[in-house]
């Protein structure tokens, strides 16, 4: 939960967001100037770069960890999420699958560490983030990005903020502010509970920090690929014992 101190530096942190103008309707114009078409070719050439660069990490470990979930949960290998895109298409994005079969008629999209849908091999996947590897698929293929706002389910757009609604403008991400900032969230929270506090305490958060990363990687995507990147391996070692307050982001990022 956020203390008044981490409100305060979040405020300040994001202290530009407020500045833009609200959207017209639920989703931005899809229409772009010259200067934001150079952003986008931009971004999507450091995407595909690190994306190929790195293909020799992932590539083998998503091979292992989809040859661990089929030999000891059977198939499916992957699962399919729905989840909002840019301007707010929804696609289907892909994990390797963590859960039991039909799990999303079980419950909540969102999970808490102690969900009883998550196999045994899936906790694993998930605290090492091989589930989420399918996803460089997506960046390869242009739906994603490898740093971007964290997509979110369909069902959570009823509660998306005006600075939720700018982040759509922006392809989703692998990583972004909002993931390193929650990155261990639901650990101690009891699954019976996650959902609800997620919505009120988590989800407004997230969505302050996704405008914030459309807003870095259109002025400096570089740079913010390669911190984010960085900092997301890090926590991945750690095991997610790295929680990234808004003051750290701003030391790191905004200097």
């Amino acid at each position: 939960m956020l203390t008044v101190g981490d409100s305060y530096l979040l405020t300040r942190f994001l202290r530009r967001v407020h500045s833009y103008p609200p959207l017209r309707g639920h989703f931005p114009e899809t229409s772009l100037s010259p200067e934001l078409r150079s952003h986008v070719a931009l971004l999507r050439a450091v995407d595909l770069g690190f994306a190929l660069v790195l293909a020799p990490v992932w590539a083998p470990l998503l091979l292992l960890g989809a040859a661990a979930a089929v030999l000891m949960q059977g198939v499916p290998i992957f699962y399919r999420a729905e989840r909002l895109g840019r301007n707010g298409a929804v696609f289907q994005m892909l994990k390797v699958r963590s859960m039991v079969r039909n799990a999303e008629r079980l419950g909540p999209a969102v999970s808490a560490s102690d969900d009883p849908r998550i196999t045994r091999i899936g906790g694993l996947l998930r605290r090492t983030k091989v589930d989420e590897l399918p996803q460089f698929l997506h960046v390869l293929s242009g739906r994603m990005s490898i740093v971007g706002p964290r997509p979110e389910a369909p069902a959570y757009l009823r509660y998306y903020t005006p600075e939720g609604l700018r982040a759509l403008q922006a392809k989703p991400g692998i990583t972004g502010y909002g993931t390193l900032y929650f990155f261990s969230a639901e650990r101690g929270i009891p699954s019976a509970d996650f959902e609800t506090r997620y919505i009120r305490e988590f989800l407004p958060t997230k969505l302050l920090l996704d405008e914030r990363c459309r807003l870095d990687l259109q002025a400096r995507p570089f740079r913010t690929t390669v911190l984010l990147l960085v900092l997301t391996i890090a926590a991945v070692l750690r095991r997610g014992s790295a929680r990234f307050s808004p003051a750290q982001l701003e030391a790191r990022f905004l200097r």
